[in-house]
């Protein structure tokens, strides 16, 4: 993916911008600018605010013997961003992919979700996802106090992933060392108003948070509570897909298109608590717990245009979709058909609702035990637990049933390729010619809705014990050696049908009580459509449901269990090589995992309900990993890193469970050089044998430190991708005598019961590369006169060639090329102001289809623009209190989903262009 900069003036500010910061940085390392030692980590300096969090950030990232980057908190409860994703992806080679306008998954190092594992002070945690990657959503920022992101692994933790491990920490109240409490008020707007009627563009924030001492400070306890009310809205214009067929001179057209708006709102109640108690010297215990309540409801409304199919459409004036859309005339440019006419349109009107309720707890409780002066104990138990519901309802209406009453006439203007507009002749808002019924006969005119009710559950198990002694020894200072048992299941309950009103084959008008009024459609030329109540009509028994017992629909239930057991020894190093000081650590593990999966297989009938079909595999691995850090200056280091690392494959593809058909005529026929096998059995779905993603990871990094006020890094990584999993098929055996023929399509008499199954396999793997700098710069260390002024700046540059087959390159997942995230601000005499950009490039993210399934998609470049002022009373009897506006999103950055795989470059067509407008917070923070 390569990105001219020539055609990108934007980014050639950017980069400028952080190459000038990066030459200060350097000129200052290299002519040895003397920094006043007041700075250093041992004395005390009282800084609040944007400078706090920095300072805190940098001591972590500095005292690390793994290579980290880190984010803290300024004050309690108050991470410098409204969401935790979006603060974890300002840090150097991390960046945020947004989903309805939040950043909630993050790629490290060019790597997607899948690769990270995420845990809460320490330990891994549960997803509310149907695959393992944290949906950062669940946890509220102002309940944390630091993240810190692991660019490589130490063998005593005991889950990493090949891209990191991110580690959201809470505070602890006894190394916070005094009496405090926090209170955080939010308000909060979007600019585009509410979009769908009985939504609402305002929300609110509300955080607690109370820290102590006891008992002469031998019991510490740390309580805090977030609720969250938060609204987005999108408009969303989406096509079907392109098509350049040879008699329209092979010009590109869009098929057809469904623009909608969308209003969300999210409701989270979160809860911490931490209780720790040392006694004495000898004995501390450290008690964590944490619950969410997680309820996000968005409203979509649409409308879907069938345009122009190339599989019924010859010739112009000849029937298109459903037999009846025609394209009468169309206008080129350039090799793209810029304006086009239809007749014939069978419209649908789409009144969509998306619900999920989830609820996590967790808790765990840690001990640790000191023997004389040479041995330390550690105990640690954990549990975790998620359970989601999601309501994905579609409700639909149009004219008539099944096109049977007016067809509509349309111009599609096309605005450029990034989206267009519609002129349409039907009046979509007149609530006694729009009817709900089956529009386009899907359900043979008995589907007005369609709906799905999963259920998932996600548990984790995990029991440490450990112990670690000091050694007096030239090189090494501590060994540290364990066992760690992790136990994890996680089940997803399929449950989904069509709605029908009455007994089918009918079009009624919406009950008047239902009515919500008009959507406005004018941002794609349409002046709007009806709106209504979907879900208050489902919730009072308007529709009747049929359950969907296809093949797709069944295998949806499954359910996979695992036990990770770890082996670990650690030594950590404490000496010299040729007059330099050496510190870090070496070790190994051994990770045995044993899986078994379980689910429902069928031939798409009724009959195939209820058989099971179970898989599973056992595996060990034996991962090393160096950790080495160099003082080679005076406040500076040069770290060395190796390790082997593994992510576990997503849960869901492990899922055993699988749909198969037969063919009359073969299914599939596959040459290999003067053979050719003829294959009448097929099927796909998971595979409960899959073993993890692998790499082997070198990391270098120089690092040099300005006391606590700031730092430069510049660092190159390069993972061999040992194992990649990808998409394939594979001979399967269907001679067990459960898989029935289908009584549709049965195979020829005598022909061989094996087939070919398309599932994720284990393939071959590659390579990912590449090149970190960052800085951390407050003005004063350049000039005074710059005193109170600061920058942080990042940017990243990735490479990567994969080639599961040994044959065909893949984009990876998650990888953008290019990744630039700069911060600037000022803060003084309590007064302080923040302007953040986040530049990511073209990748390949995780989206949702149509069935609310996770597919692939090329997305296209973003900058997303934040900026922040606020005031914290310095005396009088305010003082503590802080007042803040902070505005998300400032230019209405779009999301956008281009047409495309994961196998090539995408073209510039824009399948989804999703706008969700700035969003502003006014609020306060009171501290005493």
């Amino acid at each position: 993916m390569s990105t001219h900069l020539g055609n990108r003036p934007h980014l050639k500010v950017r980069l400028m911008g952080c190459g000038a910061a990066l030459a200060l940085a350097t000129s200052l390392i290299v002519t040895g600018t003397a920094i006043a030692q007041d700075d250093s980590d041992t004395t005390t300096v009282v800084v609040t605010g944007i400078k706090k969090g920095i300072q805190d950030a940098i001591v972590a990232k500095k005292r690390s013997t793994e290579i980290v980057e880190a984010i803290s908190a300024e004050d309690i409860g108050k991470l410098p961003d409204a969401s935790i994703a979006e603060s974890i992806a300002r840090l150097p080679g991390i960046a945020a992919q947004r989903t309805n306008g939040r950043a909630q998954s993050l790629s490290v190092r060019g790597l997607g979700p899948d690769f990270t594992v995420t845990t809460l002070t320490g330990r891994e945690q549960v997803s509310t996802n149907d695959g393992r990657g944290v949906e950062f959503d669940q946890y509220p920022s102002e309940l944390i106090s630091q993240v810190v992101v692991y660019k490589t692994p130490s063998a005593t933790m005991p889950t990493t992933g090949i891209a990191g491990t991110a580690d959201l920490r809470t505070v602890r109240p006894l190394a916070y060392g005094k009496r405090a409490a926090g209170l955080v008020l939010r308000k909060e707007t979007n600019d585009k108003g509410a979009l769908i009627g009985g939504s609402s563009s305002t929300g609110s924030r509300v955080a607690f948070t109370y820290i102590d001492q006891f008992f002469d400070k031998s019991l510490g306890v740390a309580i805090g509570y977030a609720h969250t009310n938060s609204p987005t809205q999108v408009e969303r214009w989406e096509a079907w897909g392109y098509s350049n067929p040879a008699y329209l001179g092979g010009n590109t057209i869009m098929d057809g298109a469904k623009p909608e708006v969308a209003s969300s709102n999210l409701e989270r109640d979160g809860l911490i608590a931490v209780v720790e108690w040392k006694p004495n010297d000898n004995l501390h215990l450290t008690l964590d717990a944490y619950s969410s309540k997680f309820d996000e409801t968005q409203l979509r409304n649409r409308l879907e245009l069938p345009l122009f199919n190339p599989a019924n459409s010859g010739t112009l004036g000849t029937p298109g979709w459903d037999g009846s859309t025609r394209l009468v005339s169309y206008t080129a440019t350039n090799g793209f058909v810029t304006s086009a006419n239809y007749t014939g349109i069978k419209s649908v009107i789409g009144a969509y609702v998306t619900q999920r309720e989830a609820e996590l707890n967790s808790i765990g409780l840690n001990g640790t035990y000191k023997l004389g002066d040479s041995w330390t104990l550690e105990a640690d138990i954990s549990s975790g637990k998620v359970e989601r519901e999601d309501l994905i309802l579609e409700t639909t209406a149009g004219t008539g049933l099944n096109g049977s009453g007016a067809l509509d006439t349309v111009t599609v203007t096309q605005t450029g390729r990034t989206g267009a507009t519609f002129r349409t002749n039907i009046d979509y808002t007149n609530f006694n010619t729009i009817l709900l019924t089956d529009p386009r006969g899907w359900g043979g005119g008995m589907q007005a809705g369609y709906i799905k009710n999963p259920t998932v559950i996600d548990e984790i198990s995990a029991i440490k014990l450990a112990a670690s002694r000091q050694l007096d020894m030239p090189v090494l200072s501590k060994v540290s050696f364990g066992l760690n048992r992790t136990e994890r299941s996680k089940s997803k309950r399929g449950n989904e049908g069509r709605l029908v009103i009455g007994a089918g084959n009918v079009a009624v008008a919406v009950p008047a009580a239902y009515r919500k009024g008009i959507t406005d459609l004018s941002f794609i030329g349409v002046n709007g459509i009806i709106s209504y109540d979907a879900l208050g009509l489902y919730n009072d028994g308007f529709y009747n449901y049929q359950r969907n017992v296809d093949a797709n629909a069944i295998k949806n239930t499954w359910s996979v269990d695992e036990t990770v057991d770890v082996a670990f020894v650690k030594f950590d190093i404490d000496s010299n090589f040729m007059g330099v000081p050496v510190t870090g650590n070496f070790g190994v593990q051994s990770q045995t995992a044993d899986q078994s999966a379980e689910s429902i297989y069928t031939g798409g009938t009724a009959t195939g309900v209820g058989n099971i079909i179970t898989g599973g595999a056992k595996y060990t691995d034996i991962l090393p990993s160096l950790n080495l850090s160099f003082a080679v200056m005076d406040d500076a280091q040069l770290r060395f890193a190796y390790a082997k690392t593994l992510t576990r494959p997503r849960m869901d593809e492990m899922s055993s469970g699988f749909s198969y058909g037969t063919c009359t005529q073969p299914c599939a026929t596959v040459s290999t050089g003067s053979t050719t096998t003829n294959y009448y059995w097929s099927g796909g779905g998971g595979n409960a044998e899959l073993e993890p993603w692998r790499a082997t990871s070198f990391d270098i990094s120089f690092e040099k430190y300005f006391g606590r006020k700031g730092y430069f890094a510049l660092a190159a990584f390069h993972k061999d991708l040992d194992s990649f999993i990808f998409d394939a098929r594979y001979l399967y055996d269907f001679s067990d005598p459960r898989f029935n023929p289908s009584t549709g399509t049965p195979p020829p008499p005598g022909a061989p019961r094996v087939g070919l199954v398309g599932s994720k396999i284990n393939g071959e793997g590659g390579y990912i590369k590449g090149l970190e700098a960052s800085i951390s710069l407050p003005g004063e260390i350049v000039t005074p006169m710059l005193d109170g002024y600061g920058v942080v700046l990042s940017a990243t540059q990735n490479e990567s060639e994969v080639k599961p087959d040994g044959t065909t390159a893949i984009a990876v997942p998650g990888l953008s090329e290019k990744v630039i995230n700069s911060t600037v601000y000022y803060e003084k005499h309590g007064f302080s102001a923040r302007v953040s950009s986040r530049y990511r490039g073209d990748f390949i993210g995780e989206v949702f289809d149509y069935q609310n399934n996770a597919e692939l998609r090329w997305i296209g470049e973003e900058t997303v623009i934040d900026a922040q002022v606020s005031y914290q009373f310095q005396n009088g009897p305010m003082k503590g209190l802080t007042l803040l506006l902070q505005g998300n999103n400032l230019t209405d950055e779009a999301f956008k989903q281009y047409d495309g795989n994961a196998n090539g470059k995408f073209d510039n067509n824009v399948l989804k262009h999703e706008s969700y407008g700035a969003s502003y917070i006014l609020g306060l923070n009171y501290r005493w």
